[in-house]
């Protein structure tokens, strides 16, 4: 598969064996930083103290009072914090988490429906103890994926994971330097 690149490395360039969320998010494009950032503001999905650390990132970044960041129209805040700011894991993973749960819920079910994971609506269930799926599991599911969505979408999407959860889906780092021919493979 050629590689596509992103705005600040390609995939290629990417160490999936050490991904963190602020490293993926500085290889996202502009147009899915924007998605993310808007679907972060946009919706009340998550925890209000994600919203906030949101908000003060901008402030920081533009030297804004908090208030003034607070009062800007959602856009206009997903702008700056697309634009603006380089999120620390803890926001950047707010944000990969609100692009795939507002954005791409059908990714996840269908991801999660390949390896066989109960969920609701593309959140694992409460009540699952969730085990590392196998090498060979995730090749498959990442292969049901590939008929019914866009590789650029899967990639993000298993890099998030990974990146969110690296105990959970070690075994991505593998499927993803195979996908992406990355250099860290082998």
């Amino acid at each position: 598969m050629p590689g596509y690149s992103l705005a600040a490395m390609s995939f290629q360039e990417l160490d999936f064996r050490n991904l963190t969320p602020a490293r993926l998010w500085r290889s996202l494009d502009p147009e899915e930083r924007m998605l993310a950032a808007r679907a972060f503001f946009a919706h009340a999905w998550g925890d209000p103290s994600a919203r906030r650390e949101g908000e003060m990132a901008i402030a920081r970044a533009l030297r804004f009072r908090e208030e003034a960041v607070r009062k800007l129209p959602v856009d206009r805040r997903a702008g700056y914090l697309a634009k603006a700011v380089q999120p620390p894991d803890s926001l950047a993973g707010s944000l990969l988490l609100a692009l795939h749960v507002e954005e791409r819920r059908a990714l996840l079910s269908a991801f999660l429906d390949a390896l066989e994971i109960p969920h609701q609506g593309g959140m694992i269930a409460d009540d699952h103890a969730l085990q590392p799926p196998s090498p060979e599991a995730l090749a498959r599911a990442t292969d049901a994926l590939q008929t019914r969505f866009p590789a650029r979408e899967v990639d993000v999407y298993l890099a998030s994971l990974l990146a969110l959860d690296p105990g959970s889906w070690d075994g991505l780092a593998e499927v993803l330097e195979a996908r992406t021919g990355s250099a860290a493979a082998g």
